[in-house]
């Protein structure tokens, strides 16, 4: 071979191992990759923002009523049952409150996410939650935890809209709300002492409170007035202005003096 070709082929031979990957140079470490960009925050939705706050009720509440069973329930629910239409927390945080918008249905929906459908287990002789919030036109599904025949009668007004019997444990069914939005009275004929309400709107922006008292709303931007419902206490309503992006904080206290009976004033 030529003496200037042996020279070329030396100096690449030199080089080649510079010119591998790293990787291939120790197959136990593997290709670097780039560091991928830090993830933008997720900006808020255009146009809407967001309510949240929490519900309380102030003083001492009073115990809750106890309903006396029938032999036939009593080993699966006990002698006795406590009332569930009031439930009250830690620092007199108030559960199953419906908070709704005044002025929902007048609000563009589109792209909101639909509320979750509602649900009543009939569980140790009484229905879990006492009050759910659903939209207006959808099922309302109902469970039946027990190892006891139950029966679900319920009524809009004075309208009748479903009345089932649930005989088997692990039974559920689903039935129509009214399309018209109000209050569907839930009850069960073998145990009347069971009682539901359901709190229907023709629009999808309402929640509920959970045990805590704390509830969050995403809406439009704009002005609404919040209405803060509980089956014993007296309507509230407070006027909100949120700005898009902008989380508003609204609180609402009850004195148990304003507290009615269970049934007592319910529309």
């Amino acid at each position: 071979m030529h003496p200037a070709h042996t020279l070329g082929a030396l100096v690449l031979l030199a080089l080649a191992p510079a010119c591998r990957p790293s990787s291939e140079s120790n197959p136990s470490q593997p290709a670097s990759t780039p560091t991928p960009a830090p993830a933008r925050p997720t900006a808020a939705p255009v146009g809407r923002g967001i309510i949240e706050g929490v519900v309380r009720l102030t003083g001492t509440p009073p115990p809750p009523l106890r309903y006396e069973t029938t032999p036939s329930a009593a080993p699966t629910c006990g002698v006795d049952v406590a009332d569930r239409s009031l439930t009250v927390g830690e620092g007199g945080a108030l559960a199953q409150v419906v908070i709704s918008l005044a002025d929902g249905a007048s609000l563009p929906a589109d792209g909101f996410t639909p509320p979750p459908p509602a649900v009543l287990d009939q569980r140790k002789c009484a229905y879990e939650p006492y009050a759910v919030a659903a939209r207006a036109g959808t099922s309302l599904e109902v469970r039946n935890s027990d190892p006891v025949m139950h029966n679900v009668r319920a009524v809009a007004g004075a309208q009748s809209v479903f009345n089932v019997a649930m005989p088997l444990e692990g039974m559920t069914l689903r039935k129509p709300l009214p399309a018209a939005p109000g209050t569907v009275h839930v009850r069960c004929d073998v145990h009347p002492w069971m009682r539901a309400v359901v709190r229907t709107f023709d629009h999808p922006f309402f929640t509920t409170t959970d045990g805590q008292g704390r509830f969050r709303l995403e809406v439009p931007a704009g002005t609404h007035t919040v209405v803060l419902w509980h089956s014993r206490l007296p309507e509230a309503s407070k006027p909100v202005t949120v700005k898009a992006g902008e989380t508003v904080r609204l609180e609402q206290d009850w004195g148990v003096g304003d507290l009615r009976s269970e049934g007592e004033g319910q529309k």
